[in-house]
């Protein structure tokens, strides 16, 4: 940056000092006149406002609870897991799953690509709050809290574009 400026002002400089500098300079400029129209004024009607009564219509249709028996069969919504980590081989996902507790929590893996490159998601535990998935990642060993593991909605996953879930114990 300094060796641009020291070039530049030496540019500068020497063509202050060039025998061939011009000093007269003149400028030309133009008016134009020009007639404005004259424009009518618009014609102003009045207007008449009519009143619209407005009219109340009750519902042909009346929303009802759902009976027992539809209750009973929604789909229970998804909690939430543990992503532990994401490798590059499923050698990796096989490892890093035997050494995750047993404590009857299910163990899944998620395939997935992303931007060309094949990920494999080791997902840990189904709980059914994030604050149930929280206490969970502070029980977890040592050897996967440096891995940073995270809470993630089982909703989300099987709303995504990769959402297959392996178990694998």
């Amino acid at each position: 940056m300094k060796k641009i400026a020291i070039v530049g002002l030496s540019v500068l400089l020497s063509a202050c000092v060039s025998s061939q500098y011009t000093t007269d300079v003149s400028s030309e400029s133009y008016r134009e006149d020009y007639k404005v129209a004259q424009v009518e004024q618009p014609v102003t009607e009045t207007v008449t406002e009519t009143v619209v009564e407005e009219v109340v219509t009750t519902p042909a249709v009346t929303i009802v609870p759902p009976s027992d028996k539809q209750q009973n069969s929604q789909v229970a919504r998804y909690g939430y897991t543990i992503q532990v980590v994401a490798v590059g081989s499923q050698n990796k996902v096989d490892h890093f799953a035997r050494n995750l507790p047993n404590n009857g929590q299910p163990v899944w893996e998620n395939y997935k690509v992303v931007n060309g490159t094949k990920w494999y998601t080791v997902l840990f535990g189904d709980y059914a709050t994030q604050a149930e998935a929280k206490q969970a990642i502070s029980q977890l060993p040592n050897e996967f809290k440096s891995l940073k593991p995270f809470v993630k909605s089982i909703d989300a996953i099987k709303n995504s574009p990769y959402q297959t879930l392996n178990k694998l114990n």
